[in-house]
């Protein structure tokens, strides 16, 4: 019975740990080519670039993720539909935030 209490709590944790960092893989290498295109023909950087979309995943969610990276991304589209991302002070923030946290990530994973 005594063994039995330790693994019950281990079981209850382990997916409260995999909650907090539920980003898909597909979007983490998605992340790291985008990276390493950055800087061709370095293998380390694939490390580095990997680093970095952790540290992202361990200070947000990846709904949130998604809803910074994309204000950031579509800034730079011109025209209406551009406007959307430009103007509203919401949507400035979160790119904001995001470039903040790349910023802060890749400073930690040492990519210039």
């Amino acid at each position: 019975m005594t063994l039995l209490r330790p693994l019950l709590l281990l079981s209850l944790a382990v997916p409260m740990a995999a909650q907090a960092n539920d980003f898909p893989t597909t979007d983490r290498v998605e992340y790291v080519l985008e990276c390493m295109m950055q800087h061709p023909g370095k293998q380390e950087y694939l490390y580095k670039c990997s680093c970095t979309i952790d540290q992202i995943a361990q200070a947000v969610g990846y709904d949130e993720y998604v809803e910074i990276a994309t204000a950031l991304r579509h800034q730079g589209l011109r025209g209406q539909r551009g406007a959307e991302f430009r103007d509203p002070a919401g949507v400035k923030a979160m790119a904001s935030k995001y470039k903040a946290l790349q910023e802060q990530a890749r400073k930690t994973c040492q990519v210039p």
